[in-house]
């Protein structure tokens, strides 16, 4: 599910933003093309909220809780240019699943007001 900020309005579907991300990024690089999979999940709620705190696009995306004995859920705080999860300083260029979630939310969305196509 995502929570947009009251700024924002969809432009585009999920999938057109996925296939328009995808043409911008280096598919055929297997650890990017398989995150870009499991960013799509986030984005259409798989077990995740994302909600978008601020006009620049920092996002929160939760992770809802696996087990019904105990709160395992988690929170990380996403932007443009960070995540603050453990995969971020491992992927390449930074592209952990929860940016490249991020970066399709972004691609789908455009400020109300502006009059270009980029937040």
């Amino acid at each position: 599910m995502i929570a947009l900020h009251d700024r924002f309005t969809a432009r585009k579907s999920i999938r057109d933003a996925l296939f328009t991300l995808s043409q911008r990024l280096p598919i055929d690089d297997k650890n990017i093309s398989d995150r870009l999979g499991r960013a799509y999940d986030i984005v259409t709620g798989y077990g995740y909220t994302v909600t978008v705190l601020s006009d620049d696009l920092q996002c929160s995306v939760h992770k809802e809780s696996t087990s019904l004995l105990e709160d395992n859920s988690i929170r990380y705080t996403v932007n443009s240019e960070s995540c603050t999860c453990p995969d971020y300083a491992k992927a390449r260029g930074g592209l952990c699943k929860h940016r490249l979630a991020v970066m399709i939310i972004r691609e789908m969305c455009t400020c109300k007001g502006e009059t270009n196509d980029t937040l």
